[in-house]
């Protein structure tokens, strides 16, 4: 990338991030009275929905915590992190030591434990708070929480009974999360402990969810890999695929292993060929891998996190290779993003958009939409931009 763009964009992306997103974020969501956060936001940034759910208050965490030790030493977003961490301790465990789904604005349980997505986004906020805070006890609390995830991950029956006529899938989602995890654990401790960890998920994305026969990345397959052809098998989700190849990525740049890069590099080909709408422009939220009926009504929208996900794993795919085709892409994928997602009346980014690109919800926060992936994105999107440009 020429040195003169690399300077226009951080400087895009980071004014973007500090002055249309971050200051939205800061000031209606956490909430002041009873702890955590708050995420389902209208367009004008008023509560439409007081509960909060358990993932975005680490993620949230994880976001504060971020912003104070990279964007700026904000007393506000170090207390924003550290309320909300005392309100994960306080409402979010149930008595087995599993974290409620859901709960309302005081702390009351809402909706049951499912799933290990919720402990895992609290790891993910206790390790990043504690290097903010140069907190002992969060990263304690991070390593033992991780310790039970990793358990939980082995256990397929955590979301209930399997019915028997219902495939044994495993889920990329679970690699994916726990690869990232594994990082971050390791840049808070500074111990290679968890290479283990890494090596494992890296094995199960690439060898078992990844089909280089099907230039595919598929989210749902059999514990040895095999495709299952069954719309739940064929199911493409090239966000995840892009989010996950550019987790691949960051552990080659650990690892200086550049036939692991380049496997991250074709997930992303893959994603692209996949993913990329040739008709109205944009990334499809779900594809179907024969074309088929897809089964998820809303296969064709346009969604925030999809973009902003395809707009990493291409910039760093392009700094880690030179290669200009991907840097073409990152040009064309943000040109599309930015000139649809971003709010420019009432601040924030919009989440939800029909194929063609017009809004289709204007909420700027929900259950699934929160102080995560846009801010995330921008952030890392403007450092590594920052970083070319020297």
């Amino acid at each position: 990338m020429d040195m003169s763009r690399a300077r226009e964009l951080a400087g895009l992306y980071r004014a973007e991030l500090m002055e249309n997103v971050v200051p939205y974020w800061e000031r209606y969501s956490p909430d002041r009275e009873h702890g955590g956060f708050f995420t389902c936001l209208d367009r004008e940034w008023q509560l439409y929905d007081s509960g909060k759910w358990a993932w975005f208050q680490g993620r949230a965490v994880w976001m504060f915590s971020r912003l104070y030790r990279t964007a700026g030493q904000k007393p506000q977003w170090l207390e924003a992190a550290q309320r909300g961490i005392e309100f994960i301790d306080r409402h979010l465990f149930d008595p087995q030591g599993r974290m409620y789904s859901a709960v309302t604005r005081d702390g009351t349980p809402r909706w049951a434990p499912k799933g290990l997505f919720s402990e895992c986004f609290t790891v993910y906020g206790l390790a990043q708070y504690a290097r903010a805070a140069q907190d002992a006890g969060a990263l304690d609390g991070a390593q033992r929480l991780f310790s039970r995830v990793l358990e939980m991950a082995e256990q397929p029956e955590l979301d209930g009974p399997r019915l028997p006529g219902q495939p044994p899938f495993i889920i990329h989602a679970v690699p994916m999360i726990l690869l990232n995890l594994a990082q971050e654990m390791r840049e808070a401790t500074g111990s290679n402990e968890y290479d283990k960890v890494a090596d494992e998920m890296l094995y199960r994305i690439l060898r078992l969810h990844c089909h280089p026969e099907h230039s595919a990345v598929f989210e749902n397959v059999l514990a040895d890999g095999e495709v299952v052809d069954d719309p739940d098998g064929r199911v493409l989700n090239p966000g995840h695929a892009m989010e996950s190849a550019w987790f691949i990525l960051r552990e080659a740049q650990y690892r200086n292993d550049n036939e692991l890069r380049d496997r991250a590099v074709q997930m992303i080909e893959w994603s692209l060929e996949a993913g990329w709408d040739s008709e109205y422009g944009g990334m499809l939220y779900f594809v179907d891998a024969r074309d088929r009926p897809n089964r998820y009504l809303q296969w064709d929208m346009k969604l925030w996190w999809v973009h902003l996900e395809t707009l990493y794993a291409l910039l760093l795919g392009h700094s880690m290779t030179g290669r200009a085709d991907l840097l073409t892409w990152f040009e064309r994928v943000h040109e599309w993003t930015w000139a649809r997602f971003p709010d420019r009346q009432h601040g924030g980014w919009y989440g939800y958009l029909l194929r063609d690109g017009e809004v289709c919800l204007t909420l700027k926060g929900s259950a699934w939409k929160g102080f995560y992936h846009v801010p995330r994105a921008l952030l890392l999107i403007a450092e590594l931009l920052e970083e070319l440009a020297r």
